[in-house]
């Protein structure tokens, strides 16, 4: 039997409808356009993390309401960013097996595969959001109790009762003016953990202006807020998150920019909440010089500055970004530090 060189090919002999999702650095659709450059190793994957790429594939029958597969995948990519051919070749055999159309072991179905992965709640919370929209589904149960919650500042419902998938459903949502209109709202009264769900979620979404202009004050408030110095590291981690595809406008460089100059500006969990999620827009301004110096002087040391540094070069489009800083005569001397020992590790 002949297989599949790729694929897109597979999937196209099935009869079924699919669809690529990108999971690191925010959930985004893939046409299949792109996703025949990347795995025809034309195109480097764009949003590469640990030198893989993260996706997910929907796979749904038309004739059957409401009968879907979700499987999560991962990929090892070359010094290019491109997906290694015989890893692609190896998927392609195991997706016929998923798929049923053939077994070349016994018990293939039970073997544990290299290529995939287990997504976390709040990543499968927001896959399943999408897969309702597509097949045209109702939200969950929990999407109304949301809904109230957040129109109202004065409610009695307690936030700690409320659904993750609810806020996916929400979220998932957000092309609707009223929805991004709500969230915008309620944005600087919602309690903390709320905000910091909410924000995780919005990654996976482009944001209007209003909204991220609403989540990027909140941030600057707490930060120029004494009273909220309590306030854990993770809540502006997982607030800028919220700012993954949004515009990157005065807003959101101002509030990036703030960040990185409070004393906050040093936490390795907002550092690499800024690598991972909002590196398009330390393209702007001198983020990327603040960045890079803050990122060598955390007290975590040169093993997570090579990490971040190296993972932020594999990102398509910044690797010369970040190169330029290198080489930047006024750079501080620990940045200096940093990247010889990071040059040094290179070349060994």
């Amino acid at each position: 039997m002949e297989y599949p060189t790729s694929l897109n090919a597979l999937l196209a002999t099935t009869g079924l409808k699919y669809r690529w999702v990108n999971i690191g650095r925010g959930i985004r659709n893939i046409n299949n356009e792109l996703f025949d450059q990347i795995e025809a190793c034309q195109s480097p994957y764009p949003w590469p993390i640990a030198y893989q790429a993260w996706f997910a594939l929907i796979v749904w029958n038309p004739s059957q309401d409401q009968q879907h597969t979700i499987w999560f995948f991962k990929l090892p990519l070359d010094e290019q960013g491109l997906i290694i051919p015989q890893a692609r070749d190896a998927l392609i055999l195991e997706l016929l097996t998923m798929l049923g159309i053939t077994s070349t072991e016994p018990n293939n179905q039970n073997q544990e595969s290299r290529y995939t992965f287990e997504p976390d709640d709040e990543q499968k919370a927001a896959i399943h959001a999408k897969v309702s929209r597509i097949l045209a589904e109702p939200p969950s149960l929990w999407y109304q109790p949301v809904v109230d919650y957040l129109s109202n500042n004065d409610t009695d419902i307690n936030w700690s009762t409320l659904g993750l998938q609810g806020f996916a459903d929400l979220i998932e949502r957000i092309s609707e003016s009223k929805v991004a209109s709500l969230l915008a709202d309620a944005i600087p009264w919602i309690a903390p953990p709320v905000f910091e769900a909410v924000c995780g979620l919005l990654q996976n979404k482009k944001i209007p202006p209003h909204l991220a202009a609403a989540v990027t004050q909140r941030i600057t408030q707490a930060l120029d807020n004494s009273s909220e110095n309590e306030l854990p590291d993770s809540f502006f981690s997982n607030g800028l998150r919220a700012l993954t595809q949004a515009e990157p406008d005065k807003n959101v460089v101002q509030c990036i920019q703030a960040v990185l100059q409070s004393p906050r500006g040093v936490s390795s969990a907002i550092l690499q909440s800024i690598g991972i999620y909002c590196w398009a827009t330390l393209k702007r301004e001198n983020l990327m010089k603040d960045y890079l110096d803050n990122l060598a002087s955390i007290n975590e040391g040169q093993a997570l500055f090579n990490q971040q540094v190296s993972d932020l070069m594999f990102v398509p489009t910044m690797r010369p970004i970040v190169l330029a800083e290198f080489r930047n005569p006024q750079r501080s001397e620990r940045l200096g530090v940093a990247i010889g020992a990071l040059m040094s590790r290179t070349a060994h």
